[in-house]
Order: structure tokens, then C-alpha cells, then sequence
């Protein structure tokens, strides 16, 4: 048996983190604003989001669960398969 991400929670937690910031906030808070603090390209934080691509790094996956203002066991949900 191997543990194996199921759904990644990235969006509904870019969506948290947008709804609390102050509605006068000029920041849109997407996955394009992810990508862009972290790094990355837009189309390969879709892959991670649909797991379309290998597991992350720990470390770009700690980068997302800061900016996210997270745990890093709150990016995706797992299952024993």
C-alpha cells in the first residue's frame, strides 16, 4: 500500500485566504498569484492542482503552505491505495 494524494485543496485555500482579506484589498489572491510567489508558471501549479504531475518537493510545498497560511498537510487530501 502506498499513500496517494486524492484532491488537492489549493483552491479552497486561496479562497479562504481571499476572504480574509480587507474588501478594499487591491490584491487578487489566485493561482496565478501563487505561482508568481513561489516561482513557478501558472500551468504547472494547475498540474499540482490536478494532480497531473508527481508530488512536490517538501520544500515548495512548505513555500505554498506559508503563502497559503496553512499546514503543509493541508494542501491535498490522501488515501491509502
Amino acid at each position: 500500500m502506498e499513500l496517494v494524494p486524492v484532491r488537492c485543496r489549493i483552491p479552497e485555500l486561496l479562497v479562504r485566504l481571499d476572504k480574509r482579506l480587507p474588501s478594499t484589498s487591491q490584491i487578487k489572491i489566485n493561482q496565478q498569484w501563487l505561482a508568481d510567489k513561489i516561482g513557478i508558471s501558472k500551468q504547472q501549479m494547475s498540474d499540482y492542482i490536478n494532480l497531473r504531475t508527481g508530488i512536490m518537493s517538501i520544500q515548495r510545498a512548505a513555500l505554498i503552505a506559508y503563502h497559503l497560511d496553512c499546514q503543509i498537510d493541508d494542501l491535498f487530501e490522501w488515501e491509502w491505495r
